[in-house]
């Protein structure tokens, strides 16, 4: 091959491989966008930002060393630009803005809990970025985590897990999938056992929550709320199938809807759905029944549809844009 050519070829590698993390300023605002900050990667729509992916980990201060985490969504927008999520909440730090992460399990004999980081058996990282693209219809982001177990002094790779984030091009509301595959690497069995919550989870504001469920402080006023097409209070809706859940919330003026949406292929469909009394987060988990084996080399893989929109959206449009081909 002539020399010319293959310079050619090379030159066009590298102009691709530049043009996936786009930079402020170089992009095109029409199209579904990824920035790469230095510490995240922000998922944009005609300059509107949607999520923030954190590849580097994170740790506010005053923060115990055990919390820090990578590997997780946060913030979460909604298209006004509101904040939806809480990364690190005053109330249970462990939980970190949209996370994934089992609670109740047993590996080489041990209980290794992968999602509350204060008990030191196990925690998620993140690993690295394996495709970003960026169209004018969609957008997609693929990333890699590793579920890691603490036993006697060493740190053991357990899941290899694959988020897959498809951002469709839409800003009323915003709609994007998460396809989740979690591979397990190690040479041993791990046992997902039977638990009341653990897997996908959303952490809500810490305005949210206040003690004694009362919603209201001095100075700003505030609303939340957890309802499910067949349910219309967090009690009841704690443990049950639905179809899709809605969590709203309003602080002050200021008002931010996520709609999660199990879908159909999901292996334990419908999905199990965990909602706390009183903490604004909740989480599909498919062990709340019964638990599953994952043997090495074996892989478990869920998909949600994920809406953000400002104003809530009615049933039949949740409905419609769940059975949306995209």
């Amino acid at each position: 091959m002539e020399l010319y050519k293959v310079y050619y070829i090379l030159i066009s590698i590298f102009f691709l491989q530049v043009g996936v993390y786009a930079q402020e300023g170089e992009f095109d605002h029409s199209a579904v966008v990824f920035e790469d900050d230095g510490s995240a990667i922000i998922a944009k729509i005609k300059n509107k930002p949607v999520f923030q992916y954190n590849y580097k980990t994170q740790m506010p201060d005053n923060t115990m060393e055990y919390y820090k985490r990578s590997g997780f969504i946060h913030p979460l927008y909604s298209p006004d630009g509101a904040v939806i999520t809480e990364g690190f909440p005053e109330k249970h730090t462990h939980h970190h803005g949209m996370f994934s992460a089992w609670v109740n399990t047993k590996f080489r004999n041990e209980k290794i809990d992968f999602w509350n980081q204060q008990e030191k058996t196990g925690t998620v990282v993140f690993k690295e970025i394996l495709e970003v693209l960026s169209e004018r219809k969609y957008g997609q982001l693929k990333t890699k985590q590793q579920h890691l177990a603490f036993i006697a002094g060493d740190t053991i790779p357990v899941l290899e897990e694959i988020w897959t984030l498809k951002v469709y091009n839409s800003t009323a509301p915003f709609i994007w999938d998460i396809t989740i595959e979690q591979k397990n690497i190690s040479s041993s069995n791990l046992q997902i056992l039977k638990y009341h919550y653990g897997g996908l989870a959303f952490r809500g504001r810490d305005e949210w929550y206040r003690e004694e469920n009362t919603l209201q402080t001095e100075d700003t006023d505030v609303d939340f709320k957890v309802t499910t097409n067949f349910h219309q209070s967090r009690l009841d809706a704690n443990h049950s199938i639905p179809d899709w859940v809605l969590m709203y919330g309003r602080i002050g003026k200021t008002a931010m809807n996520l709609i999660v949406i199990p879908l159909s292929t999901n292996p334990e469909y419908p999905d199990y759905l965990r909602v706390h009394p009183d903490f604004p987060y909740f989480c599909f988990t498919p062990v709340v029944k019964k638990g599953f084996d994952l043997k090495p080399s074996e892989t478990f893989k869920t998909r949600y549809r994920i809406i953000t929109a400002t104003q809530t959206p009615s049933e039949q449009m949740i409905k419609d844009i769940a059975n949306k081909k995209f």
